[in-house]
């Protein structure tokens, strides 16, 4: 009867010690991982920090703001421009053949085949609308979120 409860008594103490190192190596656990999202916290409000001064510097608001004109202007430019001149022609030359697929990078990869494509100002405002649209909205849309 004594040995029953030196037993029970020996599997009490045994499971106690067991649920104290796992709850030990959790608690460890737990706190790295605060540490690390206490890390992670302070480069993201470095960063944020970093980007409010940046976007409030006088100079890069100039900066961005010239940039956003000036493709805005061209784009305005080239679409009276190429209303009022219909017939206006271009020569581009483009790759043929297998080296087409890399487009302007070609040359890069040893495109060797190229031909000449005739643009008309139409399609070649066309070409540059995509570029204007993406650049103008970058610059024009102002980002609040934090």
């Amino acid at each position: 009867m004594i040995g029953g409860a030196v037993i029970n008594t020996v599997i009490g103490a045994g499971i106690k010690l067991g649920a104290n190192i796992l709850n030990a190596w959790l608690e460890q656990k737990k706190q790295a991982q605060m540490l690390l999202a206490a890390r992670d916290q302070k480069m993201m409000d470095a960063l944020i920090s970093n980007q409010v001064k940046q976007a409030s510097n006088p100079f890069v608001q100039v900066t961005r703001r010239m940039l956003f004109l000036s493709i805005t202007f061209t784009l305005c430019f080239m679409m009276i421009y190429y209303a009022m001149n219909p017939g206006i022609q271009y020569d581009v030359i483009v790759p043929r053949g297998e080296s087409s697929k890399w487009g302007l990078f070609s040359w890069v990869t040893g495109g060797k085949d190229f031909e000449v494509v005739r643009m008309t100002g139409g399609l070649l405002l066309m070409s540059f609308m995509d570029l204007a649209f993406m650049v103008i909205g970058f610059y024009a849309i102002p980002s609040r979120r934090r």
